[in-house]
Formats: structure tokens, C-alpha cells, sequence
């Protein structure tokens, strides 16, 4: 059975409006963070360093699917704000750890609050209740693709780096 459409309609299509959401969401969270002089890939390392403090810089990058050398490079800029610093490695002179710095730990408090701040203006429309049972159900798609693509839950695939994207997002 076929649908016809008025051309300047959206088909009703979850995907979609995802991709329209997310592109928004995205570029709100940009211009928050810019505010803050924070990029949105610096952002989602601050957010992993405040879960995985002392995280060596190696074992981090793999866990992001992020090269050596782009790894080196956002540790650089974080390094040289002051927000986050690198420690020798406890068990291995090669390598280091990293840890938030009390500037970071603050940055990343205000780039959390600047994170709420569009989440609330995104959900402006929707009554508490239902944007309980919107996270629920966002919940329960993302946790059935992270299972069958292999996610870092708690981890933006835009900060990750893929074979089929462009190495400079």
C-alpha cells in the first residue's frame, strides 16, 4: 500500500526526525561549548575523564577509536588550557595517564550545565512525564544498536573516528 505525500511533508519517519534532532541538538551543543572555549570532541574527552580519571592516554584513544596522533593533538589543546594534565604511567615509563585538573573538573561542570541548558530548551514542549518516556524509549533504541554495533556506551560516536568518515570531524 502506498502513501501519497504532500511534497512539503516529512514522511512520518523515526530515522529522520533522530538525524533532524540530532543535527540540532549537535549544533545547539556546539555553540554552548564555543561559549566555553570547548569543541565538541574536547567536550566528550572531559566527560570520559571524569568517569575514567588516570585513564592512560593509550588506552583511552583505543577506547575512542581515535588515532595516536589525533589523540595526541586533543590531549594537546586540553593540556594547554590547563584542563586536564598528563602524569607518568605508575607501571609503565613509556606510557602516561590522564587526569581532569581542578580547572578541567570545573570546565567540564560548566560544559555539563551548558549540556542541560539545551537539553531543557529542546524539551521545552513536552510535559515532565513525557520526556521521562521519551528518554525511555531513546534508552531502549540506543541500548539495542550499541549492542549490535559494538558502542562505548556513554561515548558520542561523533567523537570516535570510523573508516567511513572523514578523519577531520
Amino acid at each position: 500500500m502506498s502513501q501519497s505525500l504532500d511534497p512539503g511533508q516529512s514522511p512520518p519517519s523515526v530515522a529522520f526526525l533522530l538525524s533532524r534532532l540530532g543535527y540540532d541538538a549537535s549544533g545547539e551543543m556546539g555553540k554552548a561549548l564555543a561559549g566555553l572555549g570547548l569543541e565538541l570532541r574536547q567536550f566528550g574527552l572531559l566527560r570520559l575523564l571524569a568517569s575514567a580519571q588516570g585513564g592512560s592516554q593509550r588506552a583511552l584513544g583505543a577506547m575512542l577509536n581515535i588515532t595516536p596522533n589525533r589523540m595526541v593533538a586533543l590531549v594537546d589543546g586540553l593540556e594547554a588550557k590547563g584542563l586536564i594534565e598528563r602524569r607518568p604511567h605508575p607501571e609503565d615509563r613509556r606510557a602516561y595517564t590522564i587526569g581532569l585538573t581542578e580547572a578541567g573538573a570545573a570546565a567540564f561542570g560548566q560544559a555539563m550545565q551548558a549540556a542541560f541548558g539545551v537539553e531543557a530548551t529542546m524539551c521545552e514542549p513536552l510535559e515532565p512525564e513525557e520526556r521521562t518516556q521519551l528518554l525511555g524509549l531513546l534508552q531502549k533504541l540506543a541500548t539495542a544498536r550499541n549492542a549490535r554495533a559494538g558502542a562505548v556506551p556513554g561515548v558520542h560516536p561523533g567523537m570516535l573516528e570510523r573508516d567511513d568518515q572523514p578523519s577531520d570531524h
